[in-house]
């Protein structure tokens, strides 16, 4: 895959020729993974672009906070820049949180939505409070806040990491590869800072900014409007698949598939059944 640069200064890889389609990964994840979906969609006819998230690329200008919705709008520069056209917009993981902001955000830029793994609305965030089976889940978000997390994530070539993937797609041992593609660029010059930050910002205030908290909470009101699709893996060691019900609520037009004998990487695990799910939700 060749890596190109955007207008806009973000770093991506691209294949095909046709309707745009832009893939937003999560983390532990990185574009490298997604050379599948690269192939698979520009042979269908669309032109699959998967952008480093911000932060990501060494090269990346920094943000002033990394806040999901700071993140949004600078994926939106990115898709300004690559393509004049509606997109599909397919995010995993953080990829999916920020593609809700740019759903909200930007309607006119998105004809579907198509979110894995981390679902919309107040059920995530609620969980965190009252939900003991996914406060145990979402342990590593609460150490990530520990400046300890910046030395113990990269300790023994980021054991860490590869600890998280085998955790959170139990019974997949295919997920060395793709954690390895992972490890290459978080362990670049300032990515993994950058990674943790997006973590830090969603629960330290003092690392927030007004402007972007002011709209986060404008969005709150907004059902996104496009036709959606959500997916989320029976297995999820991340996120139990159950924080997806009630989701409809956020929404228009939304359908939601649970993937039996599935894990969190769910676009990696099962990713013919999650490119062709994919493709006849969108065609």
């Amino acid at each position: 895959m060749e890596l190109l640069k955007s207008s806009s200064e973000h770093y991506y890889y691209t294949e095909g020729q046709g309707c745009p389609i832009v893939f937003l990964h999560g983390f532990p994840d990185c574009p490298e993974n997604y050379k599948d979906q690269l192939s698979f969609f520009a042979s269908k006819g669309y032109q699959a672009y998967v952008p480093y998230m911000p932060g990501y690329h060494p090269e990346d200008k920094d943000l002033d906070t990394y806040q999901s919705v700071r993140i949004a709008e600078d994926m939106i520069n990115f898709i300004e820049s690559v393509t004049d056209q509606k997109i599909v917009l397919f995010g995993h993981d953080w990829g999916s949180s920020v593609s809700y902001v740019i759903a909200g955000l930007r309607p006119d830029l998105v004809s579907k939505l198509i979110s894995v793994s981390v679902p919309h609305g107040l059920s995530v965030g609620t969980a965190f409070l009252s939900d003991a089976e996914q406060q145990r889940k979402s342990w590593y978000m609460f150490f990530f806040q520990l400046e300890i997390a910046d030395v113990a994530v990269p300790f023994d070539d980021f054991s860490f990491i590869k600890k998280l993937w085998s955790d959170w797609s139990p019974n997949w041992p295919e997920y060395e590869e793709y954690a390895k593609s992972t490890i290459d660029v978080l362990s670049k010059d300032s990515v993994l800072s950058k990674a943790l930050a997006y973590y830090r910002c969603t629960f330290q205030s003092e690392l927030q900014t007004e402007r972007i908290n002011e709209l986060a909470n404008s969005l709150l009101a907004k059902k996104i409007s496009m036709p959606s699709l959500y997916l989320h893996g029976e297995n999820d060691g991340c996120i139990g698949h159950y924080l997806s019900e009630g989701m409809e609520n956020f929404f228009e037009d939304l359908e939601v598939k649970i993937l039996p004998d599935c894990g969190h990487f769910l676009h990696l695990e099962k990713k013919d059944l999650t490119n062709n799910l994919v493709l006849e939700f969108i065609d």
